[in-house]
């Protein structure tokens, strides 16, 4: 949400020191990526910036040079979103400090980083800017600048150095706005301190003689919609009615959203309509949410009615809106709906884009539509759109699932070429299309280049690696990694275990099973019916009758009797072994319990 960063109309000169914001103290400065400097600095004030090899030439008229509308104009000039050059931004911003006779006022360096927020790609530059601003002698930032950078770090995602700057900003004695309790709820929401966030509504701005506006009401909505907690959001929504306060679009559009995640679509609809009577009106946001919680449930008719609903109201569907339904669609395997609204997205002035397309592609691969699938990679480029890692990603797979190996490798090469990173997701695609194509030494090849590369495996691929190395007869190397997967960071599944687990039966290895049994339910892992499934097959298959009957009363016990053919699989094996009381004894007690054998099977145990 963006405001403006104007103060409000009212007087208040109440400064509230850090006291009233027990959550700054001590301030919770970040080790973030980007603003390495601005973090060291706000800690030790007094220590001098290292000097910058970009020279400045002193220019004595630049303060009024740098006047708010030139001042955008002079940066989109130099700086082309695809072309940024650091050292024009240093040399703009050192032709400010370098202006003596007088200085440069607070006011051009607060439209220079205004300017530098409003070019999402320069926002970084902010920053570390700061720093130099902050030695320069002469110069003060005002509440006007850490509006500024506040407003910066919220739209970051820089939780941590928001509540920094505050603390600075209360620090120096700056009076207190409501564009600075907005930027304070915001990092508050960022961090997920909802609880505070709420304090702060609630308590401290009455206190300090502030009352919340629509757009801080809208910000915790947001946080209360982001953790879950719907029914709090919907009471501030009424709260802030019946103080007066009319809720806006993005108001409404936040709840919305927050009601569709949860799949309560019909009273998200309420809120539309109540939206609409308040003379709200909905927009290309709002209608998203609705359009996406019913692609979601798979009611793809009633998502396409609020689509021609939204035509019939004069919005414009915008490709966010299109790209939801055509996903919606390929995911339901209609696919040929799918191809007709992407040429009516054409026809509506609509360029697809690069998820557009990457989502039909998917859609048709799994499908088994592959050469469709190729041909749309081919209209992709043709149109101008560049694919990315998920393209990529998909043709890789899909081209493994078809046995071409080559080709599948072909990609990955000309992805590489055109200075794409494969992903984790790319290696476990590859370790796995390779080692179920018969090339295992090449899997293991790539997962040593994804380490070395610093990609993470995830659970998926350390599943495939150690399902590779069970069917290959390395149990113990697959045992290694599902410890070394542990040592990383990463937490085993439930599928990772009975992936192990059957590998161990598969090899003979029945008395390694009972402790990584044990292990998995230690880390709070309930086996599954296929857990138990495996391990009756497996102790039944290396002839331990009466430890899978152990193992069988177990899953009894436990409720997991849906799958009727591990006890079909168990009484034929007990046939096998001579054992017919016991099989006979168990077919009574599963009948007894709902559970009905195969009939061929009873024919047998009844001769």
């Amino acid at each position: 949400m963006v405001r403006s960063l104007s103060p409000p109309s009212s007087s208040h000169s109440t400064s509230p020191s850090q006291s009233h914001f027990p959550f700054l103290s001590p301030s919770p400065l970040p080790s973030c990526r980007v603003p390495h400097l601005v973090c060291y600095t706000l800690l030790q004030p007094n220590k001098p910036n290292p000097p910058l090899a970009t020279n400045f030439t002193s220019n004595a008229n630049v303060s009024t040079f740098w006047g708010k509308r030139r001042q955008e104009e002079e940066i989109r000039r130099h700086f082309k979103p695809d072309d940024i050059s650091t050292k024009e931004v240093l040399h703009q911003f050192n032709q400010l400090l370098a202006a003596q006779n007088p200085p440069s006022p607070i006011r051009d360096f607060n439209n220079f980083f205004f300017s530098l927020f409003r070019t999402k790609t320069l926002r970084n530059h902010i920053f570390f800017l700061f720093n130099r601003l902050i030695q320069a002698e002469g110069i003060s930032p005002n509440e006007y600048t850490y509006g500024i950078l506040m407003h910066c770090c919220a739209r970051m995602n820089q939780g941590r150095l928001l509540l920094g700057f505050l603390g600075r900003f209360l620090k120096e004695g700056h009076k207190t706005n409501n564009v600075i309790f907005s930027s304070i709820l915001k990092g508050l929401i960022l961090l997920n301190r909802i609880g505070e966030a709420t304090n702060i509504v609630l308590d401290k701005m009455p206190k300090l003689g502030y009352e919340p506006d629509v757009f801080q009401y809208t910000i915790l909505i947001y946080g209360l919609c982001k953790k879950g907690e719907i029914a709090k959001a919907k009471g501030f929504l009424h709260e802030m009615v019946a103080k007066g306060l009319e809720p806006n679009v993005i108001t409404y559009s936040t709840l919305i959203n927050g009601l569709c995640k949860k799949d309560e679509i019909e009273e998200a609809v309420d809120y539309l309509h109540e939206m609409i009577s308040r003379g709200q009106k909905p927009n290309a946001v709002t209608y998203n949410s609705l359009i996406d919680g019913l692609c979601k449930r798979g009611e793809i008719e009633k998502a396409m009615d609020f689509l021609h609903n939204m035509i019939s109201k004069g919005q414009v569907p915008n490709v966010v809106n299109y790209n939801t339904l055509i996903d919606g669609l390929c995911k339901k395997g209609e696919i040929e709906m799918a191809k007709g609204l992407l040429q009516e997205m054409i026809f509506k002035g609509q360029e697809p884009d690069v998820v557009t397309y990457n989502t039909l592609i998917d859609g048709l691969y799994k499908e088994g539509e592959i050469e469709e699938a190729l041909y749309f990679l081919n209209v992709m480029i043709s149109k101008g759109q560049k694919p990315d890692v998920i393209t990529y990603n998909t043709l890789i797979n899909m081209l493994f699932k078809k046995g071409e190996i080559d080709k599948a490798m072909d990609f990955l090469r000309d992805m590489i070429s055109k200075g794409l990173e494969p992903n984790v997701i790319s290696y476990s695609i590859l370790i796995d299309g390779l080692w179920k194509n018969g090339k295992t030494e090449k899997a293991l090849d790539f997962l040593q280049e994804m380490i070395s590369r610093g990609q993470t495996p995830n659970f998926v691929t350390y599943n495939s690696l150690i399902d590779l190395l069970c069917k290959n007869g390395q149990v113990e190397k697959a045992m290694e990694f599902l410890r070394d997967m542990v040592s990383k960071g990463q937490e085993p599944n439930v599928i990772n275990y009975n992936t192990l687990i059957d590998g161990l039966c598969k090899n003979g290895k029945i008395e390694k099973v009972t402790d990584f049994l044990d292990d998995m339910i230690s880390k709070g892992l309930k086996p599954d019916v296929g857990t138990y499934t495996i391990l009756i097959e497996g102790l039944c298959r290396n002839v331990e009758i009466e430890k899978a009957l152990c193992f069988l009363n177990e899953i009894i016990s436990k409720g997991h009797v849906r799958d009727v053919m591990t006890f079909n699989y168990f009484i034929d094996r007990l046939l096998k072994k001579g054992a017919i009381e016991i099989a006979v004894g168990l077919r009574q007690y599963l009948i007894c319990r709902g559970i009905n054998p195969k009939f061929l099977l009873s024919v047998n145990l009844c001769s």
